[in-house]
């Protein structure tokens, strides 16, 4: 079985979309939840992913000052692709936090750098391939590749839409997110149309839910809204405490991370898993 590759993004920012990654990858992976072989690949040059899922030593010391994160990974995989081992850059012990009464058979990361910032300029058409050839000899080893893609549409996140099989979106009940999932859905069709390929939508995460009269009524109107990809049933409240939670001076349980957050969680992991197997 190879994996099945899931491309996480939508065109604003701000919603939840980084925390969702980390959740669903540490969720899928964990021996006590769903025991699934999870590589999570960070495409934002913010990193807050790498930030989130190792520590800040490992990330410099073992793989920024050598450069084996992914700026390095995209500036040479052009021409000279053949000679770089992909495995070197992907973070295989102590990823996540979540180690307390739990651990991981297989959760790597392929960690990112703010230096991505300066490399977007000079890449050449070609980039949009790099992902997927990068990623093409590890298909085995995983069941799942989750792929952090940053807010906006470039030759990166267009590496990420040739590499996936599958586009999930976190969007926040607001006037803004949604307009950033309508114009995502209108770029993944001329993506689709321009490079025949046939990236899908599996569905909607609202994420950041408060409960506000405002945002019940927005999420009223994109449920009965066609062209938005089908809602997930389980909502993740607004919550500030996972953002606390982002050290490893402690190892941590579910619970203790993701607070009342953690019951929705497996919930939307158990859904998230039959969506994409059933497609």
């Amino acid at each position: 079985m190879t994996a099945k590759i899931i491309s996480i993004c939508n065109l604003k920012g701000g919603v939840g979309k980084t925390t969702l990654v980390m959740a669903l990858a540490e969720y899928l992976a964990g021996d006590t939840m769903y025991n699934k072989r999870v590589l999570a690949i960070d495409l934002d040059a913010q990193s807050n992913l790498t930030n989130a899922m190792m520590s800040d030593e490992v990330w410099e010391w073992e793989y920024n000052s050598r450069g084996l994160t992914l700026p390095f990974l995209f500036q040479n995989a052009e021409y000279a692709l053949d000679d770089i081992n992909v495995k070197d850059f992907i973070v295989k012990d102590n990823v996540s936090n979540v180690r307390k009464n739990n651990s991981f058979l297989c959760l790597h990361l392929i960690p990112n750098s703010p230096k991505f910032f300066t490399i977007h300029a000079n890449l050449t058409a070609g980039a949009i391939t790099t992902l997927f050839q990068v990623i093409q000899p590890v298909l085995p080893n995983y069941d799942y590749i989750l792929i952090d893609c940053p807010p906006s549409i470039n030759k990166i996140v267009k590496s990420a839409f040739y590499a996936s099989d599958y586009c999930l979106i976190p969007c926040v009940a607001s006037r803004m997110s949604v307009y950033g999932l309508e114009l995502l859905l209108e770029q993944i069709d001329i993506f689709n149309r321009d490079y025949q390929h046939n990236l899908k939508a599996i569905g909607t995460v609202i994420c950041r839910y408060n409960n506000t009269v405002s945002q019940v009524e927005k999420l009223a109107l994109m449920m009965i809204n066609p062209f938005i990809p089908a809602i997930f049933y389980h909502k993740i409240l607004e919550r500030a405490k996972i953002a606390e939670s982002l050290n490893f001076q402690h190892n941590l349980t579910y619970k203790q991370k993701y607070g009342d957050v953690h019951d929705v969680m497996v919930k939307i992991t158990k859904e998230f898993i039959q969506k994409v197997d059933l497609e």
